[in-house]
């Protein structure tokens, strides 16, 4: 089927090729979904272009069925991450808590060792960690 439009100020006009049969099951889709055809076709005229390439019902099949395969695929990879997220979800909790417990630890040995007269230990190291692990 061979749709040409023409604009009535000027010598403009939009033509679209499109094939019977596709024509056909686009109509087909349209009154299904209620869809008006003459807002498709202006639609269709405003974009820059309508070059679709022809696909036959084989290579959509087959590309019908490669995106359910990559979906499942998907889906699978999404369970075994989803448990993986979760854990290291606690995990970093847990780490989070046991720098608050060391920070504390080291700023009572700090003053008992000042308290006692001791000389101080070098905790930069350890102090680093922690605010890695707070995200301080």
């Amino acid at each position: 089927m061979r749709i040409i439009a023409r604009s009535k100020r000027d010598r403009r006009k939009v033509v679209l090729k499109m094939p019977d049969e596709s024509f056909r099951r686009l109509k087909a889709l349209l009154s299904e979904y209620g869809f008006r055809l003459d807002a498709l076709l202006l639609d269709l005229a405003r974009v820059e272009s309508t070059d679709v390439p022809a696909v036959s019902d084989g290579e959509l099949k087959s590309l019908s069925e490669e995106v359910s395969r990559l979906e499942e695929e998907v889906y699978k990879l999404e369970g075994k991450w989803s448990p993986l997220r979760f854990k290291t979800y606690y995990i970093v909790q847990d780490n989070r808590n046991l720098s608050i417990q060391l920070s504390g630890m080291i700023a009572e040995n700090k003053r008992l060792r000042k308290t006692l007269g001791l000389e101080e230990k070098d905790w930069s190291e350890v102090e680093e960690l922690i605010r890695y692990y707070l995200n301080i």
